[in-house]
């Protein structure tokens, strides 16, 4: 049986009241003294109804043919049938005393009078709440035809408000808005599960079927598609979802659009055209336990680079949009920011495409009309708002220049204008604005490839011999003809990891992949450095040197100096010398180093200063070094200064004092530079009156002060705390995890958790940005037994087996403790989850002086069994190369090249052969590019050359004209090669034994150069080691590399790659 939550419904109402009788003098609540609020007969055709909304949000329930009567002094009656009194009666005489209500009076329905006295009640305690001629009564205006015409006790009531001549009703529709827009801990639970719901759906469902769509290029109408989204969304078993059915509803059927007729409004239906593969619109609403959620998304098949150019428009503009929605900020700044950003981009043309309002206020009333983000709405935001926020162009033109470059075949083409539709939930917290669909919508999520212009050309047969390659996009169509024996591979590019691999295979197609891939990240790479300019300012500027000032005048020095004495002073800092009898302070930082002699006759000491002229050196004190580059070019330095005594007490305790404070300032220095850069965390809240996750005996790294670490871990409100043995203390806040990492141990000897920071903390004296815990399976000490025993040995068998149990025993534990800590989590409004290395596209690689097993996770490429840790965020990776690639080699080398230049590549080097197709079709499935070459690079150089090009990724020089290879191209093993076969020709006849020699010369210095400049912090490994062990060294491989060299050319048979190697070096 139904029953009402009083206490939900007593500070629901006491929020309305509260609102209602401060501000009713105001717009939205019309000066009225009271609140009529009539809910009339059972209406399952508008769900939305004002007073509909307001009863599920008061009862949880809707209450047909119901009159709720609320004054400003507090006294609410409610007059309904006997049921519905019984359902309301658990709440009478039990109103909180910090409320602002009077009481609640309960006037059941009375045939037998036709409720002639409930209606004398009411008009009684509508006349008492105000004095005055004339008694203005809030109602729901809208809904009051359709209640004078149900025939029900509502209607009655109506006909007597209006017999009286001194009420007059006013509408009141905009303060109950207000009131219910601003959602409770328990209403943005529900928005936040109907959101994740409708983002379910949208990923699971609609996007999979119109993918299978596309492939198997059925004819479905938009009415068919929108019809199986609204059974997915109605029966969310269909998508493997565990929501009961009686808990989902759609708020409206789905909309699907394409063809390029398009609606952007909410109110947009879906029409019986069949669906066409150019510019596909979808937007659809899930109902979640009575609280609406909407989502929109707009996919893009072959798009235009106009079309593509405006979609990026679009989620920069939503960008803007949500700086505009926080606390305080008026509802019309939306639209103003909207319309501000296209201006400054140079956009105007769009702004006349916009919807007429950007969104609206959204929670058990799907659209709010008094709460819309419409260019004139006064209304303020405030934490606790949900809004869904819509977006979209709609008319744009799309002329014929701008389809030119599309494929002849592809849908696009018939396009005149099209429409950009991208609709999210948006939750206002007290920091801002948080969006709750969080389904992908870069380009790249959305954008896909049917129709490749290698498969125009590929149609019409060659009758002559493939000719050199033009180009790399030339080159990859030649590969892939002469991999398939001309006949056209698959008709689509996916963009998913099993789709692509359904589609096409091989290294062709990896490669024209690769080339439309290079060419999108070099445009996306220039939009970002053009929005990082515009927003760093003044961020790059090194901070000013700062003057030393020990005293502040000559009064100040110790009260035992003397004219003719060393002397330190500790508290300050400095060195008091004797300079013509005058004692002059040397700040200690200023000082270089300082050396005692073996004394003599007399004792000597010598202080050497930092001085313009000479090199700092990498030990010197920032500040100091910025003070000498300030005033080297006009001040004059003391470069050093010798003391002379006879007495050697006095300059052996100065020698002593001034030693140690250079110990002391300079540790000082470490410690200041290591909490440079920290940001302070919040406090952590323990969880109090419920059981708190835990994870006990388990072993931390980084360890505290070279001591092994261990202790328990616990997950609490908004963060974790480990708690060491020796009661030693790290909390590690949920905020600040960017990445969660669960190993469990399968071939490994423990089973761990890594967390990868967003800031460094502190651990011990040391910052830290990655974070591990970790129970050992078997003691890596015992791992290797000497000794040989029967494999049925019963002893063998018994420890495997124990060894098996304890295994999934901690897998179990440690899976169950991430399930709880995500729970946790989620339970207090923040997002963490756990990623899962992908153990079977791991491979072996050396990234820091030994062979770990690497493998990816969904957002990083780890090592986490040994230290130091190796984790790669794949968002900071620009480009991979690998070097070392050639046919003779068993392994090669990868450079993980990091978006920011100042920062050194990461490497991975000796990485067997066999890897290199599994890791090159991972690395295309991520959507991040790579090239490959011979040799080693010299990247320190290499980094030094492209951070200070501010055209790296353009295709042309400076003067806009001259064609150069933009991005990374230039690193591509094949380039872009101008002469003809001829010349290649009489090339090959003038190659003599001489040149090859000559050439090998080259190459091996070169080599040598190149590992010579390799700094100290890179990889000590020595990649030859495998070599060795066969007896051959690099010397030796280059003598026999040479040896046959010679030999095939003595044959007549040198191979391409040579040719090509030596060909290059020769332009």
């Amino acid at each position: 049986m139904a029953e009402l939550d009083i206490d939900r419904f007593y500070e629901r109402l006491g929020n309305l009241h509260n609102h209602f009788a401060k501000h009713r003098s105001g717009p939205i609540w019309g000066n009225a003294s009271c609140l009529c609020l009539l809910r009339g007969k059972l209406n399952e055709d508008d769900p939305y109804l004002k007073s509909v909304v307001l009863h599920h949000y008061l009862f949880g329930y809707e209450l047909p043919d119901t009159i709720i009567l609320l004054t400003h002094e507090g006294q609410c009656y409610i007059m309904a049938t006997k049921k519905k009194c019984e359902f309301l009666s658990e709440a009478v005489g039990k109103v909180p005393p910090e409320s602002t209500l009077q009481g609640l009076t309960l006037l059941e329905r009375n045939k037998a009078d036709g409720n002639a006295e409930n209606f004398a009640t009411l008009l009684k305690a509508i006349n008492d709440s105000e004095d005055g001629e004339t008694l203005n009564v809030g109602v729901f205006m809208k809904e009051r035809p359709n209640n004078k015409e149900d025939g029900t006790v509502v209607a009655t009531f109506e006909e007597k408000l209006d017999e009286e001549s001194s009420i007059e009703v006013v509408d009141v529709t905009g303060g109950v808005s207000f009131v219910m827009a601003t959602k409770d801990e328990s209403e943005l639970d529900l928005l936040k599960k109907s959101s994740v719901l409708s983002n379910k759906v949208m990923k699971h469902g609609c996007i999979p079927r119109i993918e299978e769509i596309i492939d198997s290029e059925l004819k479905v109408t938009h009415e068919q598609l929108s019809g199986e989204f609204d059974a997915m969304i109605e029966d969310p078993s269909k998508i493997n979802l565990k929501v009961p059915k009686e808990d989902v509803q759609s708020c409206y059927f789905p909309v699907a659009q394409s063809g390029g007729d398009y609606d952007i409004r909410v109110s947009a239906q879906s029409n019986s055209e069949t669906l066409q593969y150019d510019i596909i619109t979808l937007s659809l609403g899930a109902r979640y336990k009575l609280y609406c959620s909407n989502i929109a998304r707009t996919f893009l098949v072959d798009p235009p680079k106009k079309v593509s150019d405006t979609y990026e428009t679009l989620l920069s503009m939503q960008d803007e949009c949500l700086k505009a929605m926080a606390p305080g900020k008026p509802l019309k700044g939306v639209y103003k920011a909207a319309v501000n950003y296209l201006r400054s981009s140079g956009n105007e043309d769009l702004i006349t495409k916009l919807p007429k309002n950007l969104g609206f206020s959204i929670g058990l009333d799907f659209r709010d009309s008094t709460m819309t983000l419409s260019p004139k709405n006064p209304a303020t935001f405030r934490a606790g708002m949900v809004f869904t926020l819509v977006l979209g162009f709609n008319g744009v033109e799309l002329p014929e220049d701008a389809k030119s470059s599309t494929n002849s075949k592809s849908a696009v083409k018939s396009l005149s204008q099209f429409g950009l539709l991208l609709s999210d939930m948006v939750g206002i917290n007290r920091d801002g604005s948080d969006v709750l669909t969080k389904l992908n919508k870069s380009l790249s999520d959305i954008s896909y490839t049917i129709n490749d212009e290698s498969e125009e050309e590929s149609d019409v047969e060659e009758a002559d011999a493939p000719k050199a390659p033009d180009g790399d996009a030339e080159l990859a169509r030649k590969v892939a003809r002469e991999g398939t024996g001309g006949q056209r591979g698959s008709a689509r590019l996916a963009k998913q990891a099993n789709a692509t691999a359904e589609v096409q295979e091989g290294a062709a197609e990896r490669e024209r992949r690769q080339i439309a891939l290079m060419t999108r990240r070099n445009e996306e790479r220039l939009r970002e450095l053009a929005r990082s300019s515009r927003k760093g300012g003044k961020e790059g500027e090194s901070a000013k040197a700062e003057e030393l000032e020990a005293y502040v005048r000559s009064k100040d020095y110790p009260d035992n100096v003397q004219p003719n004495q060393v002397k330190v002073d500790m508290a300050n800092q400095c060195v008091i010398l004797p300079i013509c009898g005058n004692p002059v302070p040397f700040h200690i930082s200023t000082i270089k180093n300082v050396v005692l002699p073996d004394p003599d006759n007399a004792t000597y000491l010598r202080i050497n200063f930092y001085s313009a002229g000479l090199a700092v050196g990498k030990d010197a004190p920032e500040n100091t070094a910025k003070l000498v580059e300030k005033y080297a070019p006009y001040a004059s330095f003391i470069r050093e200064m010798t003391f002379r005594s006879l007495d050697s007490h006095n300059l052996t305790q100065a020698y002593r004092q001034i030693m140690e404070l250079r110990k002391r300032a300079r540790a000082k220095e470490l410690r200041e530079q290591e909490e440079a850069n920290l940001v302070e965390q919040e406090k952590l809240v323990r969880t109090k009156n419920e059981r708190v996750p835990r994870l006990s005996d388990l072993t931390m790294r980084p360890v505290f002060a070279g001591r092994k670490t261990q202790g328990n871990l616990e997950a609490h409100s908004n963060g974790l705390r480990f708690i060491s043995t020796r009661q030693e203390v790290i909390d590690i806040m949920y905020n600040n995890i960017k990445y969660a990492i669960y190993q469990p141990c399968e071939n490994e000897i423990m089973v761990l958790i890594h967390f990868h920071l967003k800031n460094p903390i502190m651990v011990g004296k040391k910052k830290q940005k990655d974070i591990q815990f970790f129970t050992e399976v078997v003691d890596a000490s015992q791992t290797v037994d000497g000794g040989r025993r029967s494999m049925y040995d019963p002893d063998e068998m018994d420890d495997e087996q124990r060894e098996r149990q304890l295994r999934k025993r901690l897998n179990q534990a440690f899976k169950d403790f991430c399930k709880k800590v995500d729970t946790v989590a989620k339970k207090n409004n923040y997002h963490l989850e756990f990623d899962i290395p992908y153990r079977d596209l791991g491979f072996l690689g050396n990234p820091h002086k030994e062979m770990v097993f690497i493998q990816p996770t969904l957002n990083c490429l780890v090592n986490l069994t040994e230290t130091p840790f190796f984790v790669v965020d794949l968002s900071d990776v620009d480009h991979v190369h690998f070097e070392r690639v050639t046919y003779m080699s068993k392994a090669f080398d990868m450079v993980l090249i990091n978006k920011d230049f100042s920062k050194p590549p990461w490497r991975v080097d000796m990485i067997p052969n066999e890897d290199k197709d599994a890791i090159q079709d991972w690395l295309t499935d991520m959507e991040i590019t790579y090239t490959q070459g011979p040799m080693n690079l010299n990247w320190k150089q290499i980094m030094n050359t492209i951070s200070g090009d501010d055209r790296f990724y353009m295709n042309t020089e400076e003067d806009e004209v001259t064609e150069k290879e933009a991005g990374w191209e230039f690193l591509r093993m094949y380039g872009n090669e101008d002469d003809d076969d001829d010349d290649e020709d009489e090339d090959d006849s003038e190659f003599s034994e001489a040149e090859v020699e000559e050439e090998e010369e080259l190459e091996q210095d070169e080599d040598e150069s190149e590992f010579d400049a390799e700094s100290e912090e890179e990889s000590d490994f020595d990649g030859d080691e495998e070599l060795e062990e066969q007896g051959m060294d690099w010397e030796d491989m280059e003598r026999e590399a040479a040896a046959d060299d010679r030999r095939k050319r003595q044959s007549g048979d040198i191979d391409e790659d040579r040719r090509g190697k030596q060909k290059k070096r020769k332009r």
